[in-house]
């Protein structure tokens, strides 16, 4: 499986790896500075989800770019709905810069959002975090398909192949699905219990979508034609 890894991966992953292992290092040894001082609002790992999210956004438009000529309107769609996604989580993680230029949040946002802040994610509805609900439950369930079902069905079903080629859906290698996984096993089954700890998760997981997109099992799908 190490050899067939891209050789982007094969630096990516030990840097993530020492980078997730830092981060629980702090969160075991000092969980009050993990919590307000490294995984802090603005602080350096949701900068760095910033930037793998920022990143992930700039290969789906580079994708949409070179293949607009070549593709149909499906396969474009559904690298536009990544570009969206890849946007809006990272704008979302910084709320929008809202505390970067000082922005005071609506009267609205104060009363519905569990840190009076200008985003969706942490947003109270009946007593219940927008957060727990969809980003977390049903984005896991989303997660846990695409990675095991569709890496599956790929594999296995020409029908399902083709249908996933045509819609230019980036189907994950088994490494970088043992690398979603090691990560959320890791940092949820290590430091749990240590406040903000989904922070690290994220981030991580972050950089490990990057790869997914970037070096997918069907990179050919995005050759252009002429190559």
């Amino acid at each position: 499986m190490f050899n067939q890894m891209h050789k982007l991966e094969k630096i990516a992953y030990p840097i993530i790896a020492l980078y997730v292992l830092i981060g629980m290092g702090f969160a075991l040894v000092s969980p009050e500075y993990f919590t307000k001082v490294v995984a802090r609002e603005d602080g350096f790992i949701e900068w760095l989800t910033v930037l793998a999210l920022s990143l992930s956004f700039v290969v789906c438009i580079h994708r949409i770019f070179v293949l607009r000529s070549s593709k149909n309107l499906a396969f474009l769609g559904v690298w536009s709905f990544l570009a969206l996604v890849c946007f809006f989580g990272a704008g979302e993680e910084i709320s929008w810069g809202q505390r970067i230029f000082n922005v005071e949040s609506s009267e609205w946002f104060k009363q519905n959002n569990a840190q009076a802040e200008t985003n969706l994610h942490n947003l109270v509805v009946d007593g219940k975090k927008v957060n727990k609900i969809i980003f977390s439950l049903l984005l896991g369930v989303a997660l846990l398909t695409y990675l095991l079902v569709f890496t599956t069905l790929y594999r296995r079903s020409e029908k399902f192949q083709k249908l996933c080629d045509y819609l230019g859906v980036p189907i994950a290698q088994w490494h970088q699905v043992i690398a979603w996984i090691a990560v959320a096993l890791v940092v949820e089954g290590v430091i749990k219990h240590v406040n903000r700890s989904s922070e690290l998760f994220e981030s991580a997981a972050a950089f490990v979508f990057l790869l997914n997109i970037y070096l997918p099992f069907n990179k050919h799908i995005f050759e252009v034609k002429g190559d």
